[in-house]
């Protein structure tokens, strides 16, 4: 069953989007590659990563902006549309690390009949800051 979309008034600053946890295989970054057409050798190639210093194939950055979306849309709900993402890599994550997104609402605001929520989002391996996030959703009237 899908869970129902929050309605604005369900939403406050300060309050704490509940973590979402994911980790990375060598196969996920492969079927990314696939997805977007990103078939740089960092993001699948462990002996070529190796041969770069790196401890495995780097997750490409742009999965860090899929896990913050995640994160917002499990919380708001499926009617709530992701209308900015804007993100800052930190440092960087390899296949096999464990990541997790983290965040709270730091605003609501009522825009062309909508209510807006601005969230503050981090994504960690374990206390390592990976990136950053500051994500707008508009919910359904």
């Amino acid at each position: 069953m899908i869970a129902p979309t929050k309605q604005a008034n369900e939403v406050r600053p300060g309050d704490a989007l509940p973590t979402t946890e994911r980790r990375f295989s060598a196969v996920d970054l492969v079927m990314y590659g696939a997805a977007t057409w990103d078939w740089h050798r960092l993001h699948y190639d462990a002996v070529f990563a190796e041969e770069m210093k790196l401890p495995g194939p780097i997750i490409d950055g742009q999965m860090y902006g899929a896990l913050f979306a995640k994160q917002a849309m499990d919380w708001l709900g499926a009617k709530a549309f992701v209308r900015k993402l804007d993100f800052r890599m930190r440092a960087m994550a390899f296949a096999g690390d464990a990541l997790a997104a983290e965040g709270e609402v730091v605003e609501t605001r009522a825009e062309d009949g909508h209510a807006v929520v601005v969230l503050a989002q981090r994504l960690r391996n374990g206390e390592q800051l990976i990136a950053e996030a500051t994500t707008e959703v508009r919910l359904p009237a």
